[in-house]
């Protein structure tokens, strides 16, 4: 028979601020908590809703729907709605469904709601009856402090109405009124909650998440410690744990699934990552972000008292100070610190037998002297220990042998070796690799590297024949390209304005009669070193050159001429013209992208093989000689011996050969070289 009732529920509002809205923010750690009570109430089924799509923290909600007993109208007033009520101490720790352990223990987990919503609707049913009330967070926190007193607050409820069809008993939660502004991740919460519950626990309780099975964290172990299962072991003072761990053979990307999770009675008691606070110390610490591991340590939570209870309200960790944890405590850190050492160790052993089993390493390390191998091989292992994807290692383990191949480097790795554990000479040496100015010299070489990537690009886009301008909004193209590295038109000059109209420029320069009218713009005003200013206009490599494209050119200077006598155009397109180049009829200069590439080309191209560190090259040979020539120069003067003088000029920057005679393209350089 339908009717209604009122219940009361006494709590200060502060109280319930403090043990709700302040403990549970994280959505992950309240609906967690929900869930714990579907497990004490005997449930087989746990179906967590979210809204996804079209979220708003006003309309939308988070319902926790169970098929666990349920309560009866008498059960509510009784046990649900006394905050604080120990389950256990009272005598009614039996759970509903036999064998489980019940997980609840201080009685405020019902409060975990009030962390991510201002409004609790909840209906529970048994035995064909149900009873549906609500909680609203304003007004059960009527009070100002704690110190008040407050009249039970009336919560009115419908009793005896219909229970949902398709279940005999169950609890459904609904929360409104959401905190958050954004929605909640499906994935992130099905990651949270496989991490939270045992595999046993999710074993007796299936948990969904919009109709998607919380299953175990997928993945897969380079080690697995046992291979299957769990093992078991005794403590110093008779407890019996249940542990396993492994290796993940990627980087674990959640930083939930790291480390170990410590369970008491299927439900997590210390949240990971936790590594038994060893992580800063231990051998291996890259071996932290592999490891992913499980302890089951029920006698934690066995007291019934609240002296006993070892585990904080939130359920996030466990108080190691206790008697009760200190042999956990201490046995975890001895696992972890060998788990992490014996990973270490075999990581390093498997990426030094990779890379040197690699032909296109092993040759390289094989052509070095006997103390550079057993170095290099030393810091490979090391390497390999840092633990990143060995893949993604390569790069660094070709850096190591390149520090070795680089032969002005190799007294330094020798001196670092030697002083690494004399404070004093190595300051020293810091001092010296300070003076060879290794930081200045590795920025520069990035910007070279830089300019030479750019270079190519303004390559590409020539071939590619990109607009020159950005049609439609957002599209690469040539002016852009240019505006952001105008050195591309000219190293020696210094482009000023671009894509200016021309009154505007006239009348910057302060010249009294031009046409106002005029709304043209040049595409880039330039200075060059000799004070010549040039007027710039760019067309795409693709471009047919017109008449019209060249008389605007001529009009642009003329107008400018007014304010500055020493003015040039530059016209710069491709080789495609719609009439005869003998007809060009122009003051400006023509020039072709391909022209200003080769240009701009010669300034950088030496540095190519340098970067590339191909030790096999011309131009990485001719590099190396410059640097010890120039050392030389510095140290003793700038004076050839007869024998110098034999060996011809220095190394230069451009090797074009001789026009009438020399291949083109020969490096000759000296007599040496042209054998």
């Amino acid at each position: 028979m339908t009717g209604t009732r009122t219940y009361t529920i006494q709590v200060l509002g502060r109280t319930l601020e403090h043990l709700g809205a302040q403990m549970y923010k994280r959505r992950d750690t309240a609906i967690a908590e929900l869930v714990a009570n579907c497990w004490d109430a005997g449930a087989s089924l746990v179906e967590i809703t979210l809204d996804v799509y079209g979220y708003d923290r006003d309309s939308s909600r988070i319902v926790i729907t169970d098929d666990g007993v349920g309560m009866t109208e008498d059960e509510v007033q009784s046990d649900y709605l006394v905050v604080g009520r120990n389950r256990r101490s009272s005598g009614a720790a039996e759970n509903p469904s036999p064998n489980r352990k019940v997980m609840g223990r201080k009685g405020i987990g019902k409060l975990a709601g009030f962390g991510i919503a201002a409004h609790m609707e909840v209906s529970t049913w048994r035995e064909g009856s149900s009873t549906e009330f609500s909680m609203d967070m304003e007004e059960l926190k009527r009070d100002a402090t704690p110190e008040q007193t407050v009249e039970p607050v009336p919560i009115m409820a419908r009793t005896g109405a219909e229970a949902p069809v398709g279940s005999s008993s169950g609890t459904r939660i609904v929360l409104s009124r959401l905190k958050h502004s954004t929605p909640m991740s499906e994935t992130a919460l099905r990651e949270s909650l496989a991490r939270r519950f045992s595999r046993v626990t999710r074993g007796e309780m299936t948990i969904t998440v919009n109709g998607e099975v919380v299953g175990d964290p997928q993945i897969t172990f380079e080690q697995r410690v046992p291979e299957d299962g769990y093992l078991t072991h005794e403590l110093p003072d008779g407890n019996e744990l249940r542990y396993f761990f492994g290796f993940s053979d990627v980087v674990l990307s959640q930083s939930l699934m790291r480390g170990f999770a410590v369970y008491v009675n299927g439900k997590i008691a210390q949240t990971s990552p936790f590594f038994f606070f060893v992580e800063g110390t231990a051998s291996g610490q890259h071996g932290t972000r592999y490891l992913h591991g499980e302890i089951h340590a029920d006698f934690l939570d066995a007291g019934v008292d609240d002296d006993s209870d070892v585990i904080s309200t939130d359920r996030q960790e466990i108080d190691w100070e206790t008697d009760a944890a200190k042999p956990l405590s201490q046995w975890g850190q001895e696992l972890t610190r060998k788990a992490l050492r014996d990973w270490a160790s075999r990581r390093g052993v498997t990426f030094v037998d990779k890379i040197t089993s690699d032909p296109e390493f092993s040759v390289r390390i094989a052509g070095l002297d006997e103390p550079s191998k057993t170095q290099v091989n030393r810091f490979l292992q090391s390497l390999g220990q840092a633990g990143s994807d060995q893949e993604k290692m390569r790069p660094l383990a070709d850096s190591v042998i390149r520090a070795f191949e680089y032969r002005h480097f190799h007294d330094i790795v020798a001196d670092i070796e030697e002083v690494s554990e004399d404070p004093e000479r190595l300051e020293e040496l810091v001092g010296r690799i300070s003076k060879w100015k290794v930081l200045e010299s590795r920025a520069i070489l990035e910007v070279i590297d830089g300019r030479i990537a750019i270079i190519d690009k303004f390559n590409n886009a020539l071939v590619t024949n990109i607009s020159e301008t950005a049609n439609p909004a957002g599209t690469e193209n040539l002016h852009d390209l240019i505006a952001w590295y105008p050195w591309l038109i000219d190293p020696e000059w210094q482009v000023l304005y671009e894509e200016k109209q021309i009154s505007k420029q006239l009348r910057e320069w302060k010249v009294r009669d031009f046409d106002e009218q005029d709304l043209s713009r040049y595409d880039f005003l330039a200075l060059a070193g000799d004070g010549r200013v040039k007027v710039i206009e760019i067309k795409r490599s693709g471009h047919t050159v017109t008449r019209d494209d060249v008389q605007k050119l001529d009009r642009y200077v003329d107008a400018l001429s007014k304010a500055h006598p020493m003015i040039d155009a530059i016209f710069i397109s491709g080789d495609s013209y719609e009439f005869p180049l003998d007809r060009w009829n122009s003051t400006a200069k023509r020039l072709t992208w391909n022209s200003i590439y080769s240009q701009v080309s010669k300034y950088y191209d030496h540095y190519r093989e340098v970067l590339k560190a191909d030790v096999s090259a011309p131009g990485f040979d001719r590099k190396r000689r410059e640097v010890v020539q120039t050392r030389k120069v510095i140290e003793l003067g700038a004076y050839r011996s007869p024998a110098d003088r034999k060996a011809g000029l220095g190394v230069q920057d451009v090797n074009y050969g001789d026009p009438g005679f020399g291949p083109q393209g020969k490096d000759s350089v000296g007599e040496e070289d042209a054998e």
